[in-house]
């Protein structure tokens, strides 16, 4: 992939989904045909596409990492950092609720602070252990929330978009916080 690429936000995700051995030729080609897109439509055109093809390969790399024999390693690594994030949140909250703000209305300005830091360090300490690792603990966090939000786990009153902005936010983080690094390793901004 270019450094010129238009949409490097949705680079990176198709950048964590994507199979190692395939990523760079099947983004390569992807942004080759953005590019074809641009030239024939506006680039509002060509972006739509492109965001479609992004949202619509998620789930199908999910099906394809499930089918694979050594989905039970990734899932049972991501299991793990599942774990350890659930810790991290913890002790953070309990730091927060005890030192710094015991009053509700910071914990609900701080809880998405914390929980989208606990999950990029999830998502990288999960994609440095194993390559597929990452999506599985994208969607135990999505399952997490989703039955969280069911069974009404806040106990403070929120709006509809601050339990949406847990729901899309907290997999995106466990997503493309590592391919967020990758990039930046690329580029020799990190060691």
């Amino acid at each position: 992939m270019s450094r010129s690429s238009p949409l490097p936000f949705a680079c990176w995700l198709f950048e964590s989904v994507l199979p190692g051995p395939y990523r760079e030729a099947m983004l390569g080609d992807l942004v080759e045909e953005y590019t074809l897109r641009i030239d024939s439509t506006s680039s509002f055109t060509a972006s739509i596409w492109f965001w479609s093809q992004a949202c619509r390969s998620v789930p199908s790399m999910i099906r394809s990492s499930l089918r694979s024999r050594n989905c039970f390693i990734s899932l049972s690594v991501a299991t793990g950092i599942y774990l350890f994030i659930e810790m991290l949140k913890f002790a953070a909250d309990f730091t927060i609720s005890k030192l710094f703000a015991p009053g509700q209305s910071a914990h609900v300005v701080l809880a998405p602070i914390v929980f989208l830091l606990a999950n990029a360090i999830g998502g990288c300490v999960a994609a440095r252990i194993r390559r597929g690792a990452p999506t599985f603990l994208a969607l135990l966090v999505t399952i997490t929330v989703a039955v969280l939000i069911d069974l009404k786990g806040c106990s403070i009153p929120v709006p509809w978009w601050y339990q949406f902005g847990f729901l899309t936010l907290g997999p995106l983080s466990v997503l493309v916080a590592p391919a967020f690094l990758g990039r930046l390793k690329q580029r020799g901004l990190v060691m």
